[in-house]
C-alpha cells in the first residue's frame, strides 16, 4: 500500500480529530500510515515542509468550515512542490458540492463516512482504476453518500485510546460518539441529511466508559447529535457515568423539550450535576421561524426543562441563531431575552451559516439570503435583517462571549440588570458590543472593564467603585490600576487597621498583601482585597462608609 498521511488542521490543540482516528483504526496496513494533526494557527509553510519531509505518496485531509481555506492553501503549495503527491479530502465541508476542488489540486473526494472507502481507494491506486463507492474523482464522479456498519466498526481497536494519544489524554478533549445520524430535519443543519439514527451497541459504549473512568481524561464531549433520542438508553448510559466516571466532565447535546421525565428527574435529583454539561440548541422562540426550518419545538416545555436543570445546578450552554427566516430584530431580541432570563452558564449567539448540502442553502433566493461564498458561509443579510442589523448582532455576539460566557464581567452585568439600568439584556449587550468593537487589538484586561462604564447609570464615583470591586477580584495579585485614586494613604491604612480589628487575618498579611479602596455592595462603601503569597484568588471584604461593619463578599 502507498505510504499515506492522515492529517487535518484542528481549531485548537486540545481538540482531537476522531474521524482520522477511526480511519487509522480500520487501516489494513498501519505500518504504511502516519497520523499527524496541526492547528489552524500553525504556519502553513511549516506544515507543508513537515508533510514533504515525511515522503508520503498520499495525503488525506479532514476538512471542516474552520480549516478548509487553510487546507486549500496547503494543497495548492504541496502540488506545486511535488506534483505526483496524491491528494485525498474528506469531511463534512467537502462531502457536498465541492467537486470544483478537483481543479484545485485534489485527486479524490470522500463522500460520506470513509472508514471503508478510503482504504479501498488507496489500495486501488496500485491496481487498475475502478469506481469506488463513496469516492468522487474526475474519472468516476460518484456522488453516493456512503455509510458504514457500526457493528463492523466495533470489531476494530477503538480509536479513543491509541498509543499515540497516551501521553496527552489529560490535556485534550476526548470526543466520543455512541451514535451517528439525527432524528430531526432542521434545514440549516448538515445532520438533517442523515435522518436514520444508527447506534453503537450499549455493551460497546459501556466498555468505552469503563476505560474512560480509569484514564487521565478530564473532558468528554459526546458527538451524538441528540443524546436523548433514545431516552431509556440515554438514562442507562448517564447512570453508568454518574456511578463510575468520577473524574471526568461529560458534555451532551440534548433536545431539552423532549427530555423524558425520568431523565430530567435523574439529572435534577440523583446525578452529580458538576460532571454533566448540556448543550441545548434553542435557535429561536418564534414559531413561524422554527416551522420554516423544519424544527418542531414546544417552547413552554423547553423553558420549563431549562429552568429545572438550572435550578438543579446543571451546567447549561444554550444557542440562538441570528438570520433565520422571518426573524427580525424585534423578535430576535425577544428570543434572546427569553433565553437569557434563564441565566444559563453560557449563551451562544450564532450567525446563520448556509452550509453546503443543507436544504436552507438551496432556499437562498426564497428567503433573500445574502451570504459569504467562502467558509464559514455566514449570512450577511436577510429579508428581515439588514446588513447593518446583522453587523450589530455580530458585535452583540462578541460581547456575550467576552463579557458573559468568559465569566470575567458577569457580576457587573447582573448588577446592571438588577438595577434596571437596562430592561433588555439584548440591548445591554448591543451597547456593550459597540464599546468592545472600539478596543484596539491586542487589549489589556482592564480595558474590558472600561467598556462597562457605558452601562452604569450612576455617578462617576459609584461607577468607579462598582468597576473596582469586580475588577480587583478577578486577579491573583494586585492588578494594574486604571481608575483615579479616591483615598489617601492615611485612609487606606485606617481601613486596613479596621479590617484587622474585625478579624480579617493578621496585620502583616493585611499590610503586605491587602488592597484598600472604594467599593460597592448595593451601596457605596470601601473594599479590602486580600491577596496572598500563594497567588490564589483573593478574599474580598466590604466596609460601610461609617466604618461600622466589615463583611466578606462571596466571589
Amino acid at each position: 500500500m502507498k505510504k499515506t498521511l492522515l492529517t487535518t488542521c484542528n481549531a485548537k490543540y486540545i481538540h482531537k480529530n476522531l474521524a482520522l482516528r477511526w480511519i487509522y483504526t480500520t487501516c489494513p496496513n498501519k505500518e504504511d500510515v502516519i497520523l499527524k494533526e496541526y492547528t489552524i494557527k500553525d504556519d502553513s509553510h511549516r506544515i507543508i515542509e513537515d508533510i514533504l519531509s515525511m515522503q508520503v505518496e498520499v495525503v488525506c485531509f479532514s476538512c471542516y468550515i474552520w480549516n478548509i481555506e487553510k487546507t486549500k492553501e496547503i494543497i495548492k503549495e504541496l502540488k506545486k512542490r511535488q506534483n505526483d503527491i496524491h491528494i485525498f479530502v474528506g469531511g463534512p465541508e467537502v462531502s457536498f458540492s465541492s467537486f470544483e476542488l478537483l481543479e484545485e489540486g485534489v485527486d479524490a473526494i470522500c463522500i460520506g463516512e470513509g472508514e471503508e472507502s478510503v482504504w479501498e481507494y488507496i489500495q486501488m491506486l496500485e491496481t487498475k482504476p475502478r469506481e469506488i463507492r463513496g469516492i468522487y474523482t474526475k474519472q468516476f464522479p460518484n456522488k453516493e453518500y456512503r455509510k458504514v456498519d457500526l457493528a463492523w466498526l466495533e470489531t476494530f481497536e477503538d480509536p479513543y485510546f491509541l498509543s499515540m494519544d497516551t501521553n496527552d489524554m489529560g490535556k485534550r478533549y476526548l470526543y466520543l460518539e455512541t451514535s451517528r445520524g439525527c432524528p430531526y430535519g432542521c434545514t440549516y443543519c448538515l445532520s438533517s441529511t442523515d435522518r436514520s439514527v444508527r447506534m453503537f451497541s450499549e455493551d460497546y459504549v459501556i466498555k468505552l466508559l469503563e476505560q474512560i473512568s480509569k484514564s487521565d481524561v478530564k473532558q468528554v464531549k459526546f458527538l451524538d447529535r441528540t443524546f436523548n433520542s433514545n431516552p431509556q438508553r440515554a438514562l442507562r448510559i448517564a447512570r453508568y457515568i454518574n456511578e463510575h466516571c468520577k473524574n471526568q466532565i461529560f458534555q451532551f447535546e440534548i433536545v431539552a423539550e423532549t427530555l423524558s421525565e425520568d431523565l430530567l428527574q435523574f439529572f435534577c435529583e440523583e446525578a452529580d450535576v458538576s460532571r454533566f454539561r448540556f448543550e441545548v440548541g434553542v435557535q429561536s422562540f418564534k414559531e413561524k421561524t422554527l416551522a420554516s426550518v423544519g424544527r418542531i419545538q414546544n417552547n413552554a416545555r423547553l423553558v420549563e426543562v431549562l429552568h429545572r436543570l438550572k435550578q438543579a445546578g446543571c451546567i447549561l450552554h444554550v444557542d440562538l441563531i441570528a438570520g433565520l427566516p422571518y426573524e427580525g430584530m424585534q423578535s430576535f431580541e425577544q428570543s434572546f431575552n427569553t433565553l437569557f432570563s434563564l441565566q444559563a452558564g453560557e449563551v451562544q449567539l450564532g450567525i446563520l451559516k448556509l452550509l453546503k448540502g443543507t436544504k436552507l442553502r438551496s432556499q437562498q433566493e426564497e428567503f433573500s439570503f445574502d451570504y459569504h461564498e467562502h467558509a464559514p458561509y455566514d449570512v450577511v443579510s436577510t429579508a428581515w435583517l439588514s446588513q447593518e442589523e446583522m453587523r450589530k448582532i455580530h458585535q452583540c455576539a462578541d460581547a456575550v462571549e467576552k463579557f458573559w460566557n468568559s465569566g470575567v464581567c458577569r457580576d457587573v452585568l447582573r448588577l446592571v440588570l438588577e438595577k434596571n439600568w437596562y430592561t433588555s439584556a439584548f440591548l445591554m449587550f448591543m451597547d456593550l458590543g459597540k464599546e468592545y468593537a472600539k478596543l484596539k487589538r491586542p487589549y489589556q484586561p482592564y480595558e474590558l472593564f472600561q467598556c462597562l462604564y457605558s452601562l452604569l447609570k450612576c455617578s462617576k464615583k459609584e461607577a468607579d467603585a462598582i468597576i473596582l470591586t469586580y475588577y480587583n477580584r478577578r486577579f491573583k495579585q494586585k492588578p494594574k490600576r486604571f481608575i483615579q485614586n479616591y483615598l489617601t494613604q492615611e485612609k487606606k491604612n485606617e481601613l486596613l487597621r479596621f479590617a484587622f480589628e474585625k478579624g480579617v487575618d493578621n496585620q502583616q498579611q493585611l499590610f503586605c498583601y491587602g488592597l484598600a479602596d472604594i467599593g460597592y455592595k448595593n451601596t457605596l462603601g470601601y473594599q479590602i482585597v486580600l491577596y496572598n503569597e500563594h497567588q490564589t484568588y483573593p478574599k474580598q471584604y466590604f466596609i460601610d462608609l461609617e466604618m461600622m461593619t466589615c463583611e466578606e463578599m462571596k466571589l
